[in-house]
């Protein structure tokens, strides 16, 4: 037989109004009570009528969430670019949706505060926004809470953000790839509407302008790929000895490339992306990757917007989460 809202005030002692306000986040329950009700009803296996608490709070209990196109210009209606770190981050955000009884709506580039309402959802997080989504117009976050992953590229940030510290991921990165001998690092890049490719970029070119090196920055896209970007650097007078690459599909096509030129890795070029892949483990050679922890971005960002759907101010407006380098063989030209 089903546990009803009556065997846990019973279990715990109180009334059924104090057991509905704390499992709908209501009114002033103190914290001791509010906790021994949330044990007791965990104890018991009680499962909340989700349509009841919707009509008792007014909330929908949904949320979107939102990827920004990579080209915006391109008029593509892709959902989820190529990449395993949105993939992660949307599993985050899923997992961490569904613990705490909310929905996780996935809604197209381009879709703004008009066309969402019709799902009348109580909040949304943006992945790498631009800053110019609709769904940071003020006129629909003066009434929903937002929540990027990623800063915004432009002024319109966000006040709360979960986010990596790419530039101090960028200055690892590239202190190791020095360890290892290379001095003539070049940086390639995608578009730079998203705020952690700016980032790369600055940190790349102090890194160049601290160590007297010419700072060699690329960008692919708009009819460049990464192999044709890659051709045109070793073409230079002073070609780089190794690439910090801006996507872990770059890192993929200036490996492929290399391979089809004759050019070992890391033996003549050092290879290391800005976004690690668990593909990286299976090339040959093994290519070196910062891991942003996709996941932990995603719980975070979800845990971040439940607070702020439930009126709670957080202590943190923006959430660093840490990065990993995993060096593997593509940047390992010294050994210990």
């Amino acid at each position: 037989m089903a546990v009803s809202i009556r065997d846990v005030a019973a279990a715990a002692g109180v009334s059924l109004t104090t057991v509905s306000h704390v499992l709908s986040n209501q009114g002033r329950i103190g914290k001791d009570t509010r906790a021994r009700v949330m044990q007791v009803a965990a104890d018991l296996g009680y499962a909340a009528n989700v349509h009841a608490q919707q009509l008792v709070t007014n909330r929908s209990r949904t949320l979107a969430i939102q990827v920004a196109p990579f080209d915006p210009d391109s008029g593509s209606s892709m959902l989820i670019p190529n990449s395993e770190y949105f993939l992660e981050l949307l599993n985050g955000a899923s997992e961490a949706a569904g613990r705490a009884g909310y929905a996780l709506v996935l809604t197209p580039p381009g879709v703004g505060p008009t066309a969402i309402t019709a799902f009348a959802v109580d909040g949304a997080i943006i992945v790498d926004p631009h800053g110019d989504e609709g769904l940071l117009d003020p006129a629909w976050t003066s009434s929903h809470p937002v929540v990027t992953a990623g800063r915004t590229a432009t002024r319109r940030d966000s006040p709360y953000v979960v986010d990596n510290d790419h530039e101090a991921a960028t200055t690892s990165a590239l202190e190791h790839l020095w360890e290892q001998g290379f001095r003539r690092p070049a940086a390639m890049i995608t578009d730079r509407a998203r705020s952690y490719t700016r980032d790369v970029v600055a940190a790349y070119t102090v890194f160049a302008q601290q160590r007297g090196i010419p700072v060699r920055i690329i960008e692919t896209g708009a009819g460049n790929s990464a192999g044709d970007a890659l051709r045109a650097l070793l073409d230079a007078d002073d070609p780089p000895d190794a690439i910090y690459a801006g996507a872990e599909d770059i890192a993929m096509d200036v490996l492929q490339r290399a391979t089809q030129l004759g050019i070992r890795v890391p033996t003549d070029l050092g290879l290391c992306s800005c976004v690690d892949s668990s593909t990286f483990n299976l090339t040959c050679p093994e290519v070196t990757g910062v891991f942003c922890h996709p996941r932990t971005i995603g719980e975070r960002a979800v845990g971040l917007l439940i607070d702020l759907i439930d009126g709670n101010e957080p202590e943190d407006r923006v959430i660093i989460v840490p990065t990993e380098l995993r060096a593997r063989t593509s940047t390992l030209r010294r050994t210990a």
